[in-house]
């Protein structure tokens, strides 16, 4: 496993050998692939998604880079405006279903894949100070306290923009994926105003890290179960990127992925409010651990009232 802060091994070499990806991502647990998606498309997302981001008076200036002009965060109420919008493009759709996305995923699974329809946009804003972008830390996406009830998929990650050390991007414990599951601590945070209070993320000192830096047309592909994080933004610009998931074709997988990200937040913002809610303490006086098992629950079955969140106490609890 490379020491701390090592880079990223390239996979490019061996992308027209899916024996030889294969071989890689069971050993790495990713792969990066240099140049692997039209740039030209990657382009127009950037151009496209900085242009929403400016309709919606976040970015002061339509032109890329997307500088950054100080100022507050954006609200939740923002951050969902620009969100439902980004996630309707044009562009961006064809980049989740492009051909050479599609035939690394095929090559991986030996077969047709599905992409799934919670397409995620990640709009970092600099924070020096920060250690976990929006509230996320180190963490696994298939983790069960994320409620997919699977592990058997695989995220694409693309940098929109050129990511150096300054602007931070995606780093991974190579090898991590054969650990199985991580303790983690938190919950997904469902806002940016509990982002700010709370982190999600598996905790470990001793984990060696692996990043790189990034070109448009750049993805890295990586198993459900390795540990990545985004490091921290200290430049003075926007990090643009995205990730889409990917899975067998008619492989299980809960209504998460069936569903668009913006939905997909509302919902969780619903269950966080009952979960937080004097009546769900006053029924139940429900302590930390169980109200997060009741959290789980409800994010999988995607049930949203105080009833079932007061059955759901009381069958955990064993009652």
């Amino acid at each position: 496993m490379p020491e701390p802060g090592s880079s990223m091994l390239d996979a490019t070499a061996a992308a027209g050998d899916p024996a030889r990806l294969r071989a890689l991502m069971a050993e790495r647990g990713y792969l990066l692939l240099r140049g692997a998606l039209d740039r030209e498309l990657v382009r127009r997302v950037r151009d496209d998604l900085i242009a929403v981001l400016h309709d919606c008076n976040i970015l002061e200036s339509p032109a890329a880079p997307p500088v950054w002009s100080g100022g507050p965060p954006p609200t939740e109420e923002e951050y969902l405006a620009y969100y439902e919008r980004a996630v309707q493009l044009d562009s961006f759709n064809r980049l989740a279903e492009s051909p050479e996305v599609r035939a690394v995923m095929e090559a991986l699974y030996g077969g047709p894949v599905q992409v799934w329809v919670q397409r995620l946009l990640r709009i970092i804003p600099p924070d020096p100070d920060g250690t976990a972008p929006l509230g996320v830390g180190a963490h696994q996406d298939g983790s069960p306290q994320l409620g997919y009830l699977t592990q058997d998929f695989s995220t694409a990650w693309i940098p929109l923009t050129a990511i150096d050390d300054r602007l931070g991007g995606l780093a991974v414990v190579p090898g991590s994926h054969r650990g199985g599951v991580r303790a983690q601590t938190g919950a997904a945070s469902s806002s940016l105003r509990t982002a700010k209070t709370a982190t999600f993320e598996v905790r470990s000192a001793d984990e060696r890290w692996s990043t790189t830096t990034y070109r448009p047309g750049d993805l890295v592909v990586f198993n459900s179960m390795t540990l990545h994080k985004g490091n921290p933004n200290i430049s003075d610009r926007l990090r643009l990127s995205c990730d889409f998931r990917y899975q067998p074709r008619g492989a299980f997988v809960n209504w998460l992925a069936h569903t668009p990200g913006p939905e997909v937040r509302r919902v969780a913002q619903r269950i966080d409010a009952v979960i937080a809610s004097r009546a769900l303490y006053v029924t139940t006086h429900a302590g930390a651990e169980l109200l997060d098992a009741v959290r789980r629950r409800m994010l999988e079955e995607r049930s949203t009232t105080l009833r079932r969140a007061q059955e759901l106490a009381a069958e955990l609890a064993g009652h």
